[in-house]
């Protein structure tokens, strides 16, 4: 299953659509915060499942009539996926607050992002291990580069790498 990760977007829903188009056959959309307000066009979409998470800087809690969270957790094909932005975790500091997270909660995956930087790491354990990993960000902050993250889950693992617009 081939899913889309978004985060940071502060105001660039046109970055958003360009990644949607670029993958047509992305089936779930992870929104990792600061921008809920730029996703809100797009979560009419029936060809895909959206689910979110409020960062530091979105005003509302409520992404149309449903109310977001701050860290949420989803299965996809026996894989435990925690999503969350990051702010709460310290993740501007360093990784320690997101393994814990990670740990905690079984994830194979936790999709952070906060930090506006792409990043990526494998974390082995005793039971084989996660992934930690950050799309970036969509809007482009700081005169960056626009990225977003594309997640691909198979019964053989799961393939992540980064986009750029």
């Amino acid at each position: 299953m081939k899913c889309l990760c978004f985060s940071d977007s502060h105001g660039s829903p046109l970055n958003i659509r360009r990644a949607l188009n670029m993958h047509p056959d992305a089936e779930i959309v992870f929104f990792l915060g600061d921008g809920l307000d730029d996703l809100e066009p797009f979560i009419g979409d029936k060809r895909r499942a959206f689910l979110a998470v409020r960062g530091n800087c979105d005003r509302s809690a409520f992404l149309g009539d449903v109310m977001v969270k701050k860290t949420d957790k989803i299965t996809i094909d026996n894989r435990r996926i925690v999503i969350t932005h990051g702010d709460l975790y310290g993740a501007k500091y360093g990784i320690d607050g997101l393994v814990e997270l990670a740990t905690d909660s079984g994830a194979d995956l936790l999709l952070f992002g906060h930090t506006h930087q792409p990043f990526e790491k494998y974390i082995p354990t005793d039971g084989g291990g996660y992934y930690l990993f950050n799309p970036g960000s969509i809007g482009g902050c700081f005169g960056s580069r626009p990225t977003y993250g594309v997640i691909n889950i198979t019964e053989s693992g799961i393939l992540l790498s980064h986009g750029t617009l």
